[in-house]
Parts: C-alpha cells; structure tokens; sequence
C-alpha cells in the first residue's frame, strides 16, 4: 500500500522531491461542466496523440465509469497498475504514485483532480497525488468538472440542490500551466444519456431529474465558461486596475462558509487579497463551525483575523482600515424587535464608519426547507420547445475563437454520428477538410460540386430536402452569392435541421471592435450577432493558444507563407487570447438566453448567479452620473446585465425630468436599460422589481441623511437572493 514511509527510510518519489536539478512537470486540464461533456475522451485523444509524436505517455489513472467508448479511448496506451487498499471490509483501487513516478513517463494522463484517495494513503486527494508527480518532473494532463472548484461550491449547490463533497483549492487550477475547456450544450448532454454514452440505462432517468435538469447543466455550464473567461482575460495581461482587498466578517453561523467564498470571488475579480474578522459570538465555547469554515480560509488562502465578542461593527471597521480594504463584506441582519429595529444595526454602522470602502451586504437565500426548489418536471420546457417549432429545423453552431480550432471536424464528427443512427444527412458545404471526414457522409453534388468548395448551393439543398444539413462556415458564400447565414431560416422553414459552424472573428460585434487587428478582407461577409442568437444550440470548440500555434506552424491550416504572415497578425498571442475570451463570453451569453427561457417557463422566480444582474436605483438628484457608470464598471468587470430604475413617489419637476432623461440616455450609451417604476413605498417597489426581473445585485450611492438609513435597511429585510452594495463615496 502506498502509505506513508517509515522514519529514516525514503521512497522515490520523495527523492524526486529534493532534487534541485529536476524540472518540475507541467500540468493541463480539461475542464467540463458536467460529468459526461468528454473531458477524460479528450485527455486519452490527447495522449495517443502525443505517444504517435514520439513522446512518452503513460496512463496513471482513468475513471471509464463503465462508459465503452471511454474504455475504448485508452486503446493501447501503457496503464500504470493500480494499487488495492481494503477498508473497513472493502477493497479500494487507487493510484499508485510511487509507479509512476519509477515509470517517470514524459507524460503521465491523470483523471478526475477532485478525487478523494482510499484511506491510508499518503495523500488525502489526488490534486496532491499530481503536485508529487510533477515535482518529479512529469508532465500532467488531468480532468476536473467545475462543481468542483472551492470558490463556486455555493452557488452549484444554491443551483442544483446537491451537496458537493469534493473540491480542488482555486490555487490548483491558478497554477494550472493550461486550462482548456470541453465544451457541450445542455440538450447535445441530455441526448448523448440517453444514448446511454454517460450511465447505465437503469441509472439515466433518475439522473435526467436531477442533476441533469436542463436549468442545471446551463448554469453550470455558464460559470465553467465566465470562468475561464477570467482566466483568459488576466492571463493575456495589460492594463490592470489597481489591486482592491477585501474583508469579510463571519461568526459563528452557518453562513460563514457562504460569505467567505463570495468575498473570494469579489476579491479574484480585484485581484485582491482577501481577508476573514472571525468575530466570536460566544468567547467562552469554540463555535460549531470554525473547523469548517478555517479549513476553507487555508483552501482559499485568506487572511484571517479573530476577534472575541464585542462591537461587531467597530471590529470590521477597524480591521477595514487597518489592511486598506477597498470591500467589506457582510451577512444580512438578524431579525430585530421593534425597539432594535429603530436603532442603527451593524449595516448601518459599517457604512456610516466606512464611507470610503464599498460595503457589500449578502441576502439570506430563499431555499425551501429540506432543500426542496420547487423544481417542475425537467423535461417539460424540451416538450414545449419542440411543440413550439414542430415544422422548424433547429440550428446547431460550432463556434472557435479563431481557424484551425477545430470546428469542421467537429461538425463533421456529429453528421457522421447522425447518420449512424439512420438520419438522412448531407454535407451541403465543406471546405478545408479531408476525405476520413466525410467517411459514410452524403456530399451535395458529389465531390466537383459547390459544396466541396464550401459554397452552398440553396436550391440543390432545398430539393434534396434531407433531415439534416452540415453547412460548414456561417460567414460562407451560396451560389447566388448570399451569405450563408443569410439563407439558414429559409432551411429550418423548410423543416431541416441545420449543423453549422463560425469563427467569433466573423460576427458583425468582432468585426466593428476589433475589424483592423484581425487584418480581414474588407469584401468578406461578416454573421450578423442575431443569427448566432437565434440558434438553438451554440456549442464551443477550444483550443489552447500554442496547440492553436503549432499546427499553424505545421500547415495544417494555410501555406507556410500564409502562416507566417498570420503569425505577426491575427494569430499573435495577444489577439488570440482576446478572442478566445471573448468567444467564451459570447457563448456564455448565448447561454443565458437560454437559462431565462428556461427559468421563466418553469416559473423558477430565485435568481441563479450563474450571470449576475445588477441593478442600480437613480434618485432624481444632481450628480448621479458617478453613480450609474460605477454600476456600469461594476457590470462589465463581470460581463454582467445593468438595469437603472427610478422609483416615482409622486408628480415630477421639469428640472427632475431633465436629470433623469440625461442619466437615461447615460445608462444607454453604457450598455444598460433605465426604467421608471411608479410606488409609494420606495423599498417595497425596488424589491418587487428585483424579483420579478431576477436581478442578483443592487447597487446603491450613499447620500446623507436617516431616510436613505431607513430605506436600506427595510429593503434588506425584503430582500430575498439579492446582494446590497453600497458604493464608497469616492466611487
């Protein structure tokens, strides 16, 4: 068993450990939304790749799951033995990092980061079992889904109603030397189950209820993508804001864990430290809690004040300006009696006290008790949407961040799964490819025609009238000269379904922001952004920049001259990060749509922070111009919905209706949406528009006075699922 060595003795891989001379081994990770999107496919594709190279490649571990076409992947790749451990009268498998490390591969294929080893092993989990063998000089390539990751625990298991039992420190996947993510649509998801490609056939309809609501799989599915979003956007650096820091206070309670990974997740997007006040509500006896919620400052890698009773508020004040904190985050209020209620709370003190920090006060959630969401039967908005375009084709898209991602194959590696099955499929425009893709795949007019030469030939389409079409490139020609994007809705009206694909840099929004850097011709047709929104399924295919890079250079894309020119262009390592984040965004976005559809035919009325929306409240006062582009900085650090609202207690000035049509047309030009919303109880009707319009964050500007005291703390008393923040004056 690989247990830990006795005193005086050392195992290799502790060796391997104190070798200065040693190159400490890569790591790259697949990383998926869901169990069943391909991670560990594409890890065991990526490693018969590399061992066809030359290079050395070795499986330290791979969890099929029962899954053939998994098992089948592994094909003759080197499998290191796994070790056996019996506990408590069960025998357990696991890896066996001391064989790996005496194999010491080039290349060691490592699944499932997050995986919790046997007990008595040397180490507790497997991302730690990876940081031994890397210290030994191997390379890693390992899978991770993002339920997993420790900053978002809360939000899936707000989303889904699962416990998440294990997790990876955010460090891990920081440290990551590549993160690339695998890609895959909800329905793409719910189909492949029920193909029986992810569970046992006994096991698929429990999971299709759970877990694998729709609902479910785009929000997480959402956050995979904003997150590597953010990576992407800080790894291709420029210019940075400042650092801000952030405090949060917790006791004792439950919400502990909550508050902390919210104030971490504020503090990565400031690319700030964070720091926890662990204030003692009761000096004399330990808190239930603390194990739980210290074991998660360690994992996350925050500071940590602890502080005996005593002025709650006075505490966070003094340890806000002590670290030069730019946010302060804290739980909602207790409940008061009728005399507390009257007095100010600790809210009402921190902002008072910090009027130079942002304040930050969490909602308590909304979750019914026994963890019951009120979730409708999952299948019913599928159900709907087929009743609703029953003589409609769909419309799948595959869309990269740049040529050369890999999008025509993946359209063609589903056309011929497809027509595996016995649908009527036909290639109607390709370009770019070779014949092994288009193996048992119908060619519109044969190998000379249009199609062959990726010009659509509509007519040809339309008479040969299949079930499904893979039209490759949206930003494509047909042979009347049309785009192809153009033509897509007279072929779904004809009941088709569509397999398309398309390059960010193509869309009309790409072009008008960064049209001069990515030098394309000026004649080239552009995909106007609304006939990527009207797809029903938009599906990402990643790769990162320097595999992207290498197959540039070995013409697998265009001509060595060609590439070598695109290298000092489009292809610099800075265009293409901007686009692959960029293409994450938009996809992330298609997303969203698709979740508010979702969420509003289920009648799901708590709001999901798999995309924040915020909402800033414009009194009808001078000066609120700092006040909505903070809002609007706010929203686009986060790539986040803004709304502005003014609330009408009573008949307007004219001086009033002026300020409001300039803050109006300012909210406009920012991006966002300003409304007026008639109420006496101005509390009450920003809270009723919160709801009804799933807004996540409020956004509030201090003005002085008790009446702004009075509304915001009844707004927080009414609010359910919705964050308060409470911007600095110098804001």
């Amino acid at each position: 068993m690989q247990a830990q060595p006795p005193d005086g003795e050392s195992s290799t891989a502790a060796v391997a450990l104190t070798d200065p001379t040693r190159r400490r081994g890569l790591l790259k990770v697949y990383l998926g939304a869901t169990p069943g999107s391909g991670k560990t496919f594409a890890m065991l594709r990526e490693g018969r790749d590399r061992r066809e190279d030359g290079e050395d490649v070795v499986v330290g571990f791979v969890e099929t799951h029962g899954r053939r076409h998994t098992a089948d992947a592994i094909g003759t790749l080197e499998v290191i033995p796994r070790i056996t451990v019996t506990y408590k009268g069960t025998t357990l498998s696991d890896m066996d990092v001391d064989g790996v490390v005496e194999r010491h591969p080039h290349v060691a294929l490592i699944d499932e980061l997050a995986h919790t080893n046997a007990p008595g092993l040397r180490h507790l989990k497997r991302w730690e079992d990876i940081e031994e063998i890397r210290a030994a000089g191997i390379d890693v390539i390992s899978t991770m889904n993002i339920q997993h990751l420790e900053s978002v625990k809360d939000l899936v298991e707000q989303i889904t109603g699962v416990t998440i039992h294990e997790t990876v420190p955010d460090t891990v996947l920081d440290a990551a030397d590549e993160v690339q993510f695998i890609d895959i649509s909800p329905e793409a998801l719910r189909k492949r189950m029920r193909h029986g490609n992810v569970y046992p056939p006994d096991r698929v309809d429990t999971a299709l209820e759970n877990f694998f609501r729709p609902g479910n799989l785009a929000a997480l599915r959402e956050i995979g993508l904003r997150f590597v979003a953010e990576r992407v956007g800080t790894d291709r650096g420029g210019v940075q804001a400042p650092p801000e820091d952030v405090i949060v206070a917790v006791s004792g309670r439950s919400s502990a864990e909550q508050l902390i990974r919210r104030a971490v997740r504020l503090a990565r997007r400031r690319h700030g430290l964070c720091t926890i006040v662990h204030v003692h509500e009761h000096a004399t006896s330990p808190d239930a809690d603390d194990v739980t919620w210290q074991r998660l400052s360690l994992e996350l890698q925050c500071g940590v004040l602890e502080r005996d009773e005593g002025d709650i508020a006075a505490t966070v004040i003094a340890a806000a300006r002590d670290r030069g904190a730019r946010h302060v985050v804290i739980g909602e209020p207790k409940a008061a009696g009728l005399v507390a209620s009257r007095r100010p709370t600790i809210v009402d003190r921190v902002v008072e006290g910090l009027p130079d920090v942002d304040v930050h006060v969490i909602a308590r959630h909304g979750i019914a008790a026994g963890g019951d969401l009120g979730r409708p039967d999952p299948d019913s908005l599928l159900r709907r949407l087929q009743a609703d375009s029953h003589s409609v084709g769909n419309l799948r898209v595959y869309l990269a961040y740049a040529p050369g991602c890999g999008t025509t194959t993946a359209m063609l590696d589903e056309a011929q799964r497809r027509a595996g099955r016995g649908t009527d499929v036909v290639v109607a425009a390709v370009s770019h490819t070779n014949s092994r893709h288009l193996e048992g795949l119908s060619l519109l007019g044969g190998p000379r025609s249009p199609a062959a030469r990726g010009v659509l030939d509509l007519p040809a389409l339309l008479a040969r009238n299949p079930e499904v079409a893979a039209v490759d490139d949206l930003a494509g020609r047909t042979t009347d000269g049309r785009s192809v994007a153009e033509v897509i809705p007279l072929i779904r009206a004809a009941g088709v379904t569509v397999i398309g694909t398309v390059e960010i840099g193509s869309l009309r929004s790409t072009v008008a922001a960064m049209g001069a850097v990515l030098q394309r011709d000026l004649h080239a047709p552009v995909v106007d952004d609304a006939a990527l929104d009207a797809a029903d399924e938009v599906e990402l295919v990643d790769i990162v920049p320097a595999e992207l890079e290498e197959r540039l250079r070995e013409g697998l894309i265009m001509s060595p001259q060609k590439a070598l020119h695109a290298l000092q262009g489009a292809y610099r390592p800075a265009v293409l990060a901007m686009l692959r984040e960029l293409t994450f965004r938009r996809v992330a976005q298609h997303t969203d749509l698709r979740l508010l559809s979702y969420m509003a035919s289920e009648h799901i009325a708590a709001p999901w922070e798999a995309r924040p929306r915020v909402l800033v409240c414009v009194p009808p006062l001078p000066d609120q111009e700092r006040l909505i582009t903070s809002a609007a900085r706010i929203a686009a650090t986060r790539d986040d919905d803004l709304t502005a609202i003014s609330v009408r207690t009573s008949h307007r000035t004219e001086a009033e209706k002026k300020l409001l049509g300039g803050y109006a047309a300012l909210t406009h030009k920012l991006g966002g949406e300003f409304a007026t919303v008639d109420g006496n109880d101005i509390a009450a009707t920003i809270a009723t528009f919160a709801r009804d319009h799933g807004i996540t964050e409020i956004v509030l500007m201090r003005t002085p006075g008790r009446r702004q005291s009075r509304t915001l703390r009844r707004l927080i008393r009414l609010l359910v699922d919705v964050d308060v923040h409470i911007l600095a004056s110098d804001a």
